[in-house]
């Protein structure tokens, strides 16, 4: 496993700087995964004192992320039948084919894809790709959780595909007016942004620190890629490029999430302020911050569609390139890819584009704006649906025939090739005559 890990790795910094995105690496980039998870599912079975705790309880409805689904059959053994699927990303492209939803890999990006809707051959061929290695990674995991519940649990429990098909809901992780457009099953309900409460974020007050910082010039800029890969691991090459674009810019002030106390590199640099821990969304619904140099997690993805600011979006691996994607069709945001960070004129036209040309502030507002008014409230929908989901759940006629049917069926190949041999047969029959 080590070995497989290592080749997809090109640095010695962290390595999800370094990967490489793309469909060949994804079977190694997931076998640590799932060596993990069926040691955890192993671990869970040994606990006797919480599988003890879990039987005295009655549940009337169970909730669970589906890139595991050991929970499932812990919850077919406790005998909850009133489930529901929640993913924290837009959608999972592995569980579609299962609950019956059509698969679109032509203008649909999957999560892991590097490209948006409009796709080349070779493009869609990639996409298709990364769907294709995901679930074959994956259907690895959930075949040896199915083994390891199945022992625990007993012979019966039904096998993962099933459970996953008899789930009454799925929530998903998006929000349909910023989201690339895909179709759906009713089963599938949005609530992207749950986690982005405006109110409290407007309630929250910067400390002084902060203010004194915000103020110094009348432009600045936060640089933050998450707590998943700590900024002060990326490669040396790529802090230069950030550091000469921020001496290029005496004045704008830079704000930079950086995990470590070692900042040599940067003490001729007047114009930034270094921090371990940043209120980030306090800084980005602050008026005085112009603008966000991120990732492209689908928190702070979310974070930034909701409070309107305009953004350099630099993916690092998973989903982001997704997300970055899926807000620049917006023009509220400019992507740049990682390697771009060694290119400080990149890097310097980007920053410059977002604090300058007001169509970038401009959209960014409108996206908020329409976050601020949807027709719907994410928060108000999960509450209302799980409740629906305890009262009259499980929901067997919301199952699609459409995910028994194979290929052939679905596409109506099987009724093409019947009329084409039947035309055929009747055309041999009138030809034949003649050639006789």
């Amino acid at each position: 496993m080590k070995n497989d890990m290592a080749q997809i790795f090109t640095g010695e910094n962290d390595p999800l700087w370094s990967i490489e995105m793309k469909p060949s690496n994804l079977k190694s980039m997931f076998s640590a995964y799932v060596d993990v998870m069926t040691l955890t599912a192993e671990n869970f079975i040994r606990s006797k004192e919480i599988m003890e705790k879990l039987k005295t309880r009655k549940f009337d409805v169970a909730i669970a992320e589906p890139f595991t689904v050991f929970g499932l059959g812990l919850f077919e053994k406790l005998g909850i039948k009133k489930t529901i699927l929640v993913s924290s990303c837009t959608h999972f492209d592995f569980l579609l084919p299962h609950i019956g939803e059509p698969e679109d890999f032509s203008s649909v990006p999957t999560l892991s894809s590097q490209v948006g809707d409009k796709m080349s051959m070779l493009e869609k061929w990639d996409n298709y790709r990364f769907a294709a290695e995901t679930k074959s990674s994956l259907a690895k995991l959930f075949d040896a959780e199915t083994v390891a519940y199945r022992r625990a649990f007993g012979a019966k429990i039904l096998d993962w595909k099933e459970l996953m098909a008899s789930a009454s809901l799925y929530f998903t992780n998006s929000i349909p007016c910023i989201d690339y457009p895909r179709a759906t099953i009713q089963k599938t309900i949005p609530v992207g942004g749950i986690t982005v409460d405006l109110e409290k974020i407007r309630g929250e007050k910067l400390s002084e620190e902060w203010e004194e910082v915000l103020g110094r010039t009348t432009k600045t800029i936060l640089i933050s890629f998450g707590s998943a890969v700590p900024s002060s691991e990326m490669p040396e090459a790529w802090k230069s490029g950030i550091l000469a674009t921020i001496k290029s810019m005496p004045n704008v002030t830079f704000i930079w999430k950086y995990e470590s106390e070692d900042l040599e590199f940067a003490k001729s640099v007047e114009n930034i302020h270094f921090s371990k821990w940043v209120p980030q969304t306090a800084l980005l619904a602050d008026p005085l911050l112009s603008g966000f140099m991120t990732h492209g997690g689908l928190g702070s993805t979310n974070e930034l569609a909701h409070l309107g600011k305009p953004a350099v979006m630099v993916p690092i691996f998973g989903d982001q390139t997704r997300n970055a994607n899926m807000l620049a069709r917006h023009e509220s945001v400019i992507v740049l890819h990682k390697k771009d960070l060694a290119d400080e004129e990149k890097i310097g036209k980007a920053i410059h584009s977002i604090l300058y040309e007001e169509k970038y502030m401009k959209n960014a507002i409108r996206v908020a704006e329409m976050l601020k008014n949807q027709p719907t409230n994410p928060k108000e929908t999960v509450v209302k649906y799980t409740e629906f989901v305890a009262r009259f759940g499980p929901f067997p006629q919301m199952d699609p025939y459409a995910r028994k049917l194979n290929y052939f069926q679905k596409t109506f190949l099987d009724i093409h090739l019947t009329a084409t041999i039947g035309i055929l047969a009747i055309g041999a029959l009138c030809v034949l005559p003649f050639v006789i």
